[in-house]
């Protein structure tokens, strides 16, 4: 699906959706100029940001720190050797997501209560804004959410307990459902689903069931309330949320398009491809003896016009297993499902892969999860970096062995790190509520377990 016409109608738009007083209106207004936004113009761009940001430096940074990812020059190298400083996550934290995909899914619901019969709109974009805060919140832990996206009433917002985040993140779900079912409004711009509520639903609960997931050393019910969100979610891959990029330099994927601007500086990582061996991915994961992760057609998520989910089967899968085995019963079948669902997505034929690695009935509960999740660290290569990092903090597994274990200043002990570092613009424009943050959470090195995961 294109999207750059919808980046460059947005632009504009949006360059003219905040307003001055209502008498400089009047003076300037430009009938050639847009002066409101319509909501089908307004949801392509709060889409296409949510999965832009997907491949963008926390999803590179969270590879390194999992070794899927080498550094090969400049910042990639410090990166994964865990000298990850508090400038790293500027660009995702400023432009990615609260200038970003946060601040335009809130610009979408503002609209659309106020013309209201929009429900379609706010529902959607409930649901986008509630998966971005639980992807930060899992990297950060303590962020600003309640007094966030207000403009010139917060202008320094605090920040909310990560325990309070992934609350809130539910209940957005929720919201995000209840609109959808009774989704009204829909003229347009959806790229994912043409305004097939039903498909978003499902998609919400994907959601939920990942961040139960991630509270489920907190919760004794998590893992349960998981399986159930589960049960209502997606049944298979072609109602996953996909979005494809363009081919173009202003619409491509994020992935490959470091890879051209960035050429050189990152590489797939030996150990990684060490484990790869005899699996069919390999071939769409990475180039032999020279490790590049782009640049070659067969290289399926690097590609200028790649197709990502937000979501995917494959995930659902992978977690209904993990739960399941958690459980106490057998996650085989998921499990395979799993596999072969991610063979699919890359365009590879399974060769018995599947069968031959699915079989975990006889392992005991802990040995079960550290299989599932070591599959799903294979399938979730080049799209979900940020919850394979999750699943490693929240279970140890997969058990990958530390890129470099002299400490620093920033990550004592040099282990793999547990969170990423506060942006460091923060400190420039909200440092007050920073520092109480930090102090909240034990300074919020990149040692220090978040809430969910300690």
């Amino acid at each position: 699906m294109k999207t750059t016409k919808y980046i460059l109608i947005l632009m504009i738009g949006l360059l003219s959706f905040n307003s001055c007083s209502d008498t400089l209106e009047e003076i300037n207004t430009d009938p050639s100029k847009l002066t409101e936004v319509d909501l089908r113009l307004m949801l392509p761009e709060a889409i296409v940001q949510s999965f832009f940001n997907e491949g963008t430096n926390q999803a590179r940074v969270s590879g390194l720190v999992m070794k899927q990812f080498k550094g090969l020059d400049a910042q990639q190298i410090d990166y994964g050797n865990y000298n990850i400083a508090a400038n790293a996550m500027d660009n995702f934290w400023n432009t990615g997501l609260y200038a970003g995909s946060l601040r335009s899914c809130e610009a979408i619901i503002e609209k659309a209560e106020s013309v209201g019969g929009s429900s379609f709109y706010t529902g959607v974009a409930k649901i986008l804004k509630a998966n971005q805060y639980g992807i930060a919140t899992s990297m950060f832990g303590d962020i600003p959410l309640s007094e966030a996206l207000k403009g010139i009433e917060f202008l320094q917002p605090a920040y909310d307990s990560q325990e309070s985040v992934y609350a809130a993140v539910q209940s957005m779900l929720d919201d995000g459902i209840a609109d959808l079912a009774n989704a009204e409004g829909y003229a347009g711009g959806d790229l994912v689903f043409d305004g097939n509520a039903a498909n978003w639903i499902a998609t919400a609960h994907a959601f939920k069931a990942r961040y139960y997931l991630h509270v489920s050393k907190r919760s004794s019910t998590a893992m349960s309330d998981a399986l159930a969100s589960i049960g209502n979610a997606f049944t298979d891959a072609t109602m996953q949320p996909n979005l494809q990029f363009d081919d173009s330099q202003i619409g491509n994927h994020a992935l490959a398009k470091f890879g051209t601007e960035r050429s050189g500086t990152l590489g797939f990582h030996p150990d990684f491809a060490a484990m790869l061996d005899g699996d069919p991915r390999a071939d769409a994961y990475f180039v032999p003896v020279t490790f590049e992760y782009w640049g070659f057609d067969n290289l399926v998520w690097a590609q200028n016009n790649a197709t990502l989910p937000l979501i995917s089967f494959v995930e659902l899968k992978m977690m209904e297993a993990e739960i399941t085995s958690s459980m106490g019963g057998d996650g085989s079948a998921m499990l395979a499902e799993g596999i072969m669902a991610s063979m699919a997505m890359v365009g590879v034929e399974d060769g018995g892969y599947a069968a031959a690695n699915s079989d975990i009935s006889s392992m005991s509960s802990d040995a079960a999860v550290e299989k599932i999740l070591t599959e799903a660290y294979k399938a979730y290569y080049g799209y979900n970096f940020h919850t394979t990092w999750s699943n490693y903090r929240r279970t140890g597994y997969p058990a990958i062995t530390p890129q470099n274990n002299e400490a620093n200043g920033l990550n004592p002990g040099g282990q793999v790190p547990r969170r990423f570092l506060y942006a460091d613009s923060e400190s420039a424009t909200n440092s007050a509520n920073l520092e109480a943050a930090q102090a909240a959470q034990s300074g919020a090195l990149l040692n220090v377990d978040v809430w969910a995961f300690e």
